[in-house]
């Protein structure tokens, strides 16, 4: 079976978990505060793919309205999530908005309240990690506020590289991390997309298991380590792959057909490489006398 027909297959069986589902059994005040929560993170979860910086930013005040109660971490997370990807669409605009480092930092202050109400959350450390990653970026060669960062960041670093085990979304980060940080840490692509194939994988039997999960519930992922995986072999510095990337980017726009950075951005950087080089002939081996 050809790699395209694969990824396709397994983008088709997560497209579901790229904007979740919603039922409850409350009723009442509840029913409407579920309901009301359930709606929200659709809208986020859509603006983030489709780009749009200005409803995440109107979302993230939506989410701040909701009342407190039994899924107050999820409002946080959500509110963290809205302000994190903002800024990462951000980085793909030119110029560069002069909020990202403000959206990082709030989307930092949320996550953490996520944690303060759902203690060893691995879904708000992972974002955190996540968080932590832009916000050295933005430190660019500020040395102090990148060593207060790393500081903050280093204990649940290590804790989500050492224990992303089959969470989606762990592995996007950890895979994300073994090519973009540093050596011995990064710089390792091979490495990298062994752990976002693990990381597709992983979504495609959560996406199975999740099917009747809440939509507040984290089930992202599966896109996005296809997503990565078409950065990844499209960005290799030893061993770029085009055609594994053209594969791995319309797996992640089968599963997210409004997805606006793999649509517009990352597509056409791949379009514009160089095709490979066809195959040398195998040499004929003289028959036998």
């Amino acid at each position: 079976m050809r790699l395209a027909a694969v990824i396709f297959a397994i983008a088709a069986a997560v497209a579901a978990n790229a904007s979740g589902v919603f039922s409850t059994n409350s009723s009442g005040k509840a029913a409407a505060s579920e309901q009301r929560l359930a709606a929200l993170v659709g809208q986020v979860r859509s603006a983030d793919y489709r780009g749009d910086r200005a409803a995440l930013a109107r979302l993230d005040g939506e989410l701040a309205a909701l009342p407190d109660g039994p899924l107050a971490e999820y409002r946080e997370y959500w509110r963290g999530f809205a302000l994190w990807r903002r800024a990462m669409n951000g980085f793909n605009e030119k110029p560069a908005p002069d909020d990202l480092t403000s959206d990082i930092e709030g989307a930092i202050a949320r996550f953490k309240a996520a944690l303060a109400k759902h203690p060893d959350w691995i879904e708000a450390r992972l974002a955190l990690v996540g968080c932590w990653g832009n916000a050295i970026y933005l430190a660019g060669s500020d040395a102090e506020k990148r060593k207060a960062i790393l500081e903050d960041a280093a204990p649940t670093f290590r804790f989500i590289m050492a224990n992303a085990g089959d969470n989606p979304r762990a592995l996007w980060i950890k895979g994300g991390m073994e090519m973009a940080a540093p050596p011995p840490t990064g710089g390792d692509y091979a490495k990298a997309a062994v752990t976002l194939r693990h990381g597709v994988a992983c979504a495609w039997k959560e996406s199975a298991l999740a099917s009747s999960a809440p939509a507040w519930v984290p089930t992202w992922g599966g896109p996005e380590n296809l997503m990565n995986l078409a950065w990844a072999y499209s960005k290799d510095p030893k061993n770029p792959d085009r055609t594994a990337a053209l594969a791995y980017a319309e797996g992640a726009l089968t599963a997210v057909p409004e997805w606006h950075y793999v649509r517009d951005v990352l597509l056409p950087q791949i379009e514009a490489m160089p095709a490979a080089p066809p195959a040398a002939p195998r040499a004929e081996v003289p028959p036998a006398e």
